[in-house]
């Protein structure tokens, strides 16, 4: 069976580079969208992630960084030292600005960095300076195609050089910076607030037994763990990409189904005869639906394979020159992507198999 689907399968060139082709651009956009969405889910929770907080409490009614602003007293880091199980609290400052910059617009989100507090600073540098002194600013490195080591940024009337760059904060619409702590109070005008405390929890304290005791203890504040408000960040890509993700990947899966389906359903019409004979001399019909199964099945498979290989070189250029295609693949994605491929291999055999089955070997040698 394998055999007749194979020379099926590979007797047309055309048909086949038609069928391999259409699988491997439907391919294409299904790993290219799911490495988009986990890209940027990955990179907006990046630095985050290394901020060294068990908890982290904001004004009551906010739940995120980006999107529900919080400003809360700093007497409130004295409360929250006071509750059972609270090791530190600490304030973390931020601010999101935009910037224009020799003719081109830059969105930040700039973080108060607080060296007596150890709070603010960047994940990892990889150019420049360490830490931010007075009157600097340290960029994430996905703006070094715009600014340079040197350059001097106007921030919402404050003159502010350019001292290094950073990695970990590309919000893939913007990205962090930081600047000193006081840098911040001239721009947002209240040194006397905070927009978030972080808390360490004490050794054996429970994490969720002192949220609620926050919650409980401390008027006008909202607790979550960090990982939780990781969650909370990177929600609006789950909240507004991932639709759409889900409203191309159906299309991807149809017109592969559709290209499998036209190719196979044109070479069986072709070979009608040819099955009408296997069918005169015995052959079932459960054999000759399991080779246009396998024909379905080897273009699938060579339309992924190529696919994958495309999604992949995209992957290294394109975010070369597009800051925004932040596309990260992983294994399980393949996984199930190349089973997604497998299944609509099978299900654009169905109309193929529905024509074998109403071939008449009489018919056939009648003609």
């Amino acid at each position: 069976m394998f055999f007749i689907a194979r020379k099926n399968l590979f007797q047309d060139k055309t048909r086949l580079l038609i069928s391999v082709g259409g699988v491997a651009f439907s391919v294409v956009l299904i790993i290219v969208l799911q490495g988009l969405y986990q890209g940027w889910s990955n990179k907006i929770g990046e630095y985050i992630r290394t901020v060294p907080a068990d908890i982290w409490v904001m004004q009551s009614g906010s739940e995120d960084m980006f999107h529900t602003p919080s400003v809360l007293p700093l007497t409130v880091a004295d409360n929250l030292k006071e509750v059972e199980g609270v090791e530190s609290a600490k304030p973390f400052n931020a601010r999101r600005l935009a910037i224009h910059f020799k003719d081109q617009d830059l969105n930040l989100y700039i973080v108060a960095y607080d060296s007596a507090n150890d709070v603010g600073k960047p994940a990892k540098i990889v150019e420049g300076k360490a830490t931010p002194g007075p009157g600097e600013v340290i960029l994430d490195r996905s703006q070094r195609k715009k600014v340079r080591i040197g350059d001097t940024l106007s921030i919402a009337g404050q003159q502010l050089k350019v001292v290094g760059f950073a990695e970990g904060g590309d919000l893939v619409t913007s990205s962090f910076a930081f600047a000193q702590k006081d840098e911040i109070n001239k721009i947002q005008k209240l040194p006397d607030s905070a927009n978030f405390f972080v808390v360490r929890v004490s050794p054996g304290a429970n994490t969720d037994t002192v949220i609620q005791s926050i919650k409980t203890g401390v008027e006008n504040v909202d607790a979550v763990t960090k990982d939780k408000f990781v969650t909370n960040n990177v929600k609006i890509v789950a909240d507004n990409f991932l639709p759409v993700i889900l409203v191309l990947l159906i299309i991807g899966v149809v017109v592969g189904i559709a290209v499998i389906g036209l190719t196979i359903f044109t070479s069986t019409v072709e070979k009608a005869k040819e099955y009408g004979v296997l069918k005169a001399i015995g052959m079932r019909n459960s054999q000759l639906y399991w080779a246009v199964v396998q024909q379905a099945l080897l273009a699938g498979a060579i339309g992924f394979s190529l696919g994958a290989i495309i999604a992949f070189i995209l992957q290294g250029t394109v975010g070369q020159m597009v800051p925004q295609f932040v596309t990260q693949i992983q294994a399980f994605d393949i996984v199930w992507i190349f089973g997604l491929t497998l299944l609509m291999s099978v299900t654009a055999a169905y109309i193929p198999i529905r024509r074998i089955a109403h071939i008449d070997p009489a018919e056939v040698f009648k003609a």
